[in-house]
């Protein structure tokens, strides 16, 4: 499904998106798929720092979840 929809942009940079394609649809919807999957790495990245005030790190957590009797799920050492 396709919305229609209309946008303001430079002429400039019509006038270069047109050269590389007849289909101007096609290029701002590549771009801004581009630009979403860039700015959904770029969240992803950002909430790695909020990790970082915990004592240990992630790998340690793991080690000690799989070492307690209570969690054999985790346990992938059989």
């Amino acid at each position: 499904m396709s919305v229609k929809t209309s946008i303001n942009i430079p002429e400039e940079l019509f006038n270069a998106a047109k050269k590389l394609s007849d289909n101007f649809s096609s290029v701002v919807a590549e771009a801004l798929t581009e630009y979403l999957r860039k700015k959904k790495v770029e969240k992803a990245v950002s909430s790695f720092g909020k990790w970082g005030e915990r004592d240990k790190n992630s790998a340690e957590i793991v080690k000690e979840m799989r070492k307690e009797d209570k969690r054999r799920y985790a346990d992938r050492s059989r």
